[in-house]
């Protein structure tokens, strides 16, 4: 779709959609895709004899692709999973940022692999309804607007829609890893109608709670067996406190009690154990791990579609 930021086929990307239902359209998910590289390419012109304002904002829009998460998440990550040795290169990422398999109850990553394995990109995970009805009997702690306030007090439990994570990776062990990609962006603080629900914090709720009535493959993950990796250029890592996610990532690791105070709904959990399935993956690491990746960064040769199976 593009050599640098998409080197795979329109076909490999969208068979890495999940199905929602038989007649479901994974051709939608191709959309942002298709027009950011349009952009990015020349395909839409610039807009001639327009103010200013406009010219710089068709700019933004040609430039918007070097920042985007979404591609940077999907091409390292379809780089690793369509690697000849798919095993070895998804172990190396997994040794990188969680270290020692017995965080999910397997003595390797290779048995944690499994047989057979799925990479969903942005794939929708439903929102607790333990959470939900918390929520809805919570809302003067979490909700400081009136007109917010009386919003949420009519939609009952239906307070906070699926969670979208950046991709996810399966086994047909019940083991899975979902990523968080970021650039340049950071994590939200809040949602809607909770100012104390943060992103990350909300992405291990969702990932806690099975999912029977997804798709097969989501519908086997195991959440004891589920971690959750934070990709993002190495010079976060390495400074940490200066994104929210950063902050976040280091509390919960060092103190997974935390966790707790943040899932107030959440009773008899295992924090120290659910911290430790947290993991954080550079782009850098990747593009060491896995020559060929992450062509966008500096130094990195691309070779494109000739390393996809």
């Amino acid at each position: 779709m593009h050599p640098v930021y998409l080197p795979f086929t329109e076909d490999q990307v969208r068979n890495h959609f999940a199905p929602v239902t038989s007649g479901g359209d994974r051709d939608r998910h191709l959309t942002h895709y298709r027009e950011s590289i349009a952009h990015a390419t020349g395909l839409v012109p610039l807009p001639v004899d327009a103010p200013a304002a406009d010219v710089e904002k068709a700019l933004r829009r040609v430039r918007q692709i070097e920042r985007d998460e979404r591609f940077w998440g999907a091409a390292t990550l379809l780089h690793a999973f369509h690697a000849e040795d798919r095993i070895g290169a998804l172990t190396a990422l997994l040794d990188r940022c969680l270290g020692d398999p017995a965080v999910v109850g397997f003595p390797t990553w290779r048995d944690a692999l499994g047989d057979e394995q799925h990479l969903y990109l942005e794939a929708n995970l439903p929102s607790p309804v333990s959470y939900r009805n918390w929520l809805a009997g919570h809302l003067d702690e979490r909700v400081l607007t009136p007109t917010l306030l009386a919003e949420a007090r009519g939609k009952g439990n239906r307070l906070e829609q699926a969670t979208k994570v950046d991709a996810i990776l399966l086994a047909d062990t019940g083991f899975a890893v979902a990523f968080e990609a970021k650039v340049l962006s950071d994590a939200s603080p809040t949602t809607t109608h909770d100012v104390l629900r943060n992103q990350i914090a909300r992405t291990v709720d969702v990932l806690l709670d099975a999912n029977p009535r997804l798709c097969p493959a989501l519908a086997r993950r195991d959440p004891a067996r589920t971690c959750l990796v934070l990709l993002t250029p190495r010079t976060f890592h390495r400074n940490p406190s200066s994104r929210l996610y950063g902050w976040l990532h280091r509390e919960y690791k060092n103190n997974p009690a935390a966790l707790g105070e943040h899932l107030p709904h959440r009773r008899g959990v295992d924090w120290d154990a659910v911290a430790g399935r947290l993991g954080w993956l550079t782009f850098e690491d990747c593009a060491e791990l896995l020559p060929g990746s992450c062509g966008w960064l500096p130094g990195v040769v691309t070779r494109g579609a000739a390393l996809t199976g």
